[in-house]
């Protein structure tokens, strides 16, 4: 059943929902059906239903109905950054102490951005490249 115009109009000011779609379900659907959208971040129904939809249309993968997250970091790329900070951070400290940068700090650098380029799927720069002058 659609019925157009009644109850809550959610959606984008130049999107307005302004038609309801209603469906029936046994006991057992309703149960299979909040079951699944337990397991996403969704609290309406609705809106699970909506995504479920929306996503099945536009051949999206992931959990069905589940909120859009950012996928996965590379746990090597973030390990590379973990210790890329970490080495930035100790040369930062000695450049407090010595009032100079420490040998090296091209190279932290380089790392520090290529774990950086890594860690959102895109490849390192070149060697000779990340050791060049700013």
């Amino acid at each position: 059943m659609i019925q157009e115009g009644h109850g809550m109009v959610r959606g984008r000011p130049d999107s307005k929902r302004t038609h309801c779609v209603s469906v029936r379900l046994n006991a057992e659907e309703l149960a299979r059906w909040q079951g699944a959208r337990q397991k996403t971040e969704r609290k309406e129904l609705g809106a699970w239903v909506r995504a479920v939809v929306e996503e099945s249309l536009n051949g999206r993968p992931g959990v069905p109905g589940d909120v859009p997250r950012v996928p996965a970091i590379n746990e090597t790329a973030y390990a590379q950054l973990v210790q890329a900070a970490e080495d930035l951070r100790e040369l930062l400290h000695l450049a407090k102490e010595q009032g100079a940068l420490p040998a090296g700090t091209d190279a932290t650098l380089a790392q520090l951005g290529n774990a950086a380029l890594q860690v959102r799927g895109l490849p390192a720069a070149p060697e000779s490249a990340a050791r060049q002058p700013r």
